[in-house]
């Protein structure tokens, strides 16, 4: 794949007539790990969603070379019912179907991919149970792992070590890291100060002004 490079550029964004982002600019390269930081209200959801392509800026230039695949996992995806029927395995499984032709099975290498990840995020002793079991720190690395199935380019993750312990949340930064740099992770975070080993750079925002720290 030939090199990219993603970002905003003066970017002005709000909703109805309040403006929440500014003159927003960043550029992150392939196979960086970066993080967004911010407090409470900084637009840190909104500015991933800007740069994904979700919203639209009111002015400003979004950076995205053209049929660049990304997944992105939101915030709380991982709030799913516990009689939901799939296994784990089946669950992270499906996270290749949005990649197949109509026409076509998962194929063994696809099943590879999904066990490959199961051992990469720790979910072994529990692929076999109905995912709504899980707690939510394994939810949430369930959707991670999902979210690889489609072999991105680029993941998005906004806050996934919800429901994680500390443990759990290192074990989590580690197999990011080892993904990079074949995939760029852009990950939202309260974490910084103990995820700051693993990352390339910081995006930090702040209410009403946002700069980045790069």
């Amino acid at each position: 794949m030939t090199e990219f490079r993603i970002g905003l550029q003066n970017v002005t964004f709000g909703y109805m007539q309040n403006i929440v982002i500014e003159n927003l600019s960043f550029s992150i390269d392939q196979g960086q790990f970066v993080a967004i930081t911010g407090e409470n209200g900084a637009a840190k959801t909104t500015a991933m969603k800007l740069l994904i392509g979700i919203l639209k800026p009111w002015k400003g230039i979004r950076l995205w070379p053209r049929n660049l695949n990304a997944s992105y996992v939101p915030q709380q995806i991982s709030s799913i019912e516990q009689d939901f029927p799939s296994t784990v395995y089946e669950f992270i499984i499906s996270g290749c179907w949005e990649t197949l032709k109509w026409y076509e099975r998962i194929s063994k290498e696809n099943m590879k991919r999904a066990e490959a990840l199961i051992d990469k995020f720790e979910l072994r002793n529990v692929a076999k149970q109905q995912i709504g079991k899980l707690s939510g720190g394994q939810k949430q690395l369930a959707c991670v792992a999902r979210a690889f199935m489609s072999n991105p380019a680029i993941l998005f993750l906004d806050e996934p070590t919800t429901g994680m312990d500390e443990k759990m949340r290192h074990i989590f930064y580690e197999t990011l890291k080892t993904m990079c740099p074949h995939v760029t992770v852009v990950i939202i975070t309260h974490h910084i100060n103990e995820l700051n080993p693993y990352i390339d750079n910081i995006i930090h925002l702040e209410r009403r002004k946002n700069s980045c720290l790069n």
